[in-house]
């Protein structure tokens, strides 16, 4: 889940933000904390990306380099992330067709791999391409990457709320689809920047998604069965429920479903850990004649403010969701790592297999240790001559 969370600097951090201090000219650096918190609080180091970010996308790339003995879940990463989160990162690639049962990359997986986008969004394109919405698949896709947002307004007049309002309102199925319409509506104005700014839109957002989807129509281009063109009236007319677009996001965000719970409106999410969650305020997603929110969504991000929130959700069907559910059953995350996977875990080397190469390495280190000095010596003559 992403949190937005205000934590201490690291030791190296707050050293390197004290070196600005002499970058140009001698200075000082005044630390607003007693250097007890420096020694005692802080961490050394600052925690890597790899440790506290989604890992789908690298374990794609590591599969789609189609080495047989890689196996995930053993691969010696620099700064090796959490066991945890590269179970999710292989459970998320399973559901969405990028690796089959055994962990073997699929053709699926391996358009995914060149498509410069998060493995959802690029599993939701491919099978928009499929069902024959790939233009609106791009268009939700260029808007989510860009992350178009309102501006933020002093005034707390009914102005600017009733300006908001104006927007599309998604028909009801959620979010997604009304990002689609927003900038479907766009489209239609010729692109006109005022158009963002009487409807409190980011223009600057909204001209990045413009260039996002542009580019992502170049390079889906090659395997596009259709036009990648902004089509709005053609395609609304002919899915008027955008059943063919949230098919293809239920696809793509298979391992990001939601079910409501029996008696009320919250949620909790399907599969591994289910978590209690909630729809954002923000959001479009309306009910049925009682009050009744869809009872299967799928969200985009899972965000933890005053409590865990789904941030753009879309209504999807339940007969969409059942192949999920079962691929769920017969989830194997040993077979998934790949490698010797199937087999038990290997035995621990001897000490006498592991001493030759602990030599070699201590023979290697010299080595660049001897280069390193070379190195500084060659410098400091340099230095001496001028």
């Amino acid at each position: 889940m992403y949190s937005l969370d205000v934590v201490q600097i690291s030791r190296v951090q707050a050293d390197q933000r004290a070196g600005r201090a002499g970058r140009t000219r001698p200075g000082k650096c005044y630390r607003l904390y007693p250097i007890s918190i420096y020694q005692k609080e802080f961490l050394e180091a600052t925690i890597p990306e790899i440790q506290r970010s989604s890992l789908a996308g690298s374990v794609l790339y590591l599969k789609s380099l189609d080495l047989p003995d890689i196996n995930i879940l053993k691969f010696d990463f620099l700064d090796p992330p959490s066991r945890e989160s590269l179970e999710d990162a292989l459970r998320q690639l399973y559901l969405i067709d990028a690796i089959d049962e055994n962990g073997q990359i699929t053709d699926v997986g391996r358009i995914m791999a060149e498509l410069p986008l998060e493995p959802s969004l690029s599993r939701t394109l491919i099978e928009a391409n499929e069902l024959g919405c790939l233009s609106q698949a791009l268009t939700v896709a260029a808007v989510l990457s860009a992350e178009i947002t309102f501006r933020s307004t002093r005034s707390k007049d009914m102005e600017g709320k009733r300006k908001r309002q104006e927007l599309p309102d998604g028909s009801g199925w959620g979010d997604h689809i009304q990002l689609l319409q927003i900038f479907e509506s766009w489209d239609r104005t010729g692109y006109d920047p005022r158009w963002c700014s009487d409807h409190e839109l980011q223009v600057r957002g909204m001209k990045f998604s413009k260039d996002v989807r542009n580019q992502l129509s170049q390079i889906i281009q090659k395997i596009a069965k259709g036009s990648t063109d902004v089509q709005a009236k053609k395609e609304r007319k002919s899915d008027p429920d955008y059943r063919k677009l949230r098919r293809a996001l239920c696809v793509g965000y298979g391992n990001q479903l939601a079910e409501r719970m029996l008696h009320h409106n919250g949620y909790h999410t399907v599969g591994y850990r289910a978590q209690l969650v909630q729809v954002h305020p923000f959001s479009v997603l309306e009910g049925d004649e009682y009050g009744k929110l869809p009872v299967y969504v799928v969200y985009h991000e899972l965000i933890n403010t005053t409590r865990p929130f789904m941030r753009n959700v879309c209504a999807v069907d339940q007969s969409w969701v059942k192949p999920i559910l079962k691929k769920l059953e017969r989830l194997d995350m040993n077979k998934l790592s790949g490698g010797s996977s199937g087999s038990k875990d290997p035995e621990p080397l001897e000490d006498k297999q592991v001493s030759s190469p602990k030599k070699a390495m201590d023979v290697k280190q010299s080595d660049v240790d001897s280069k390193i000095q070379a190195a500084r010596e060659r410098y400091l003559a340099r230095k001496g001559k001028k």
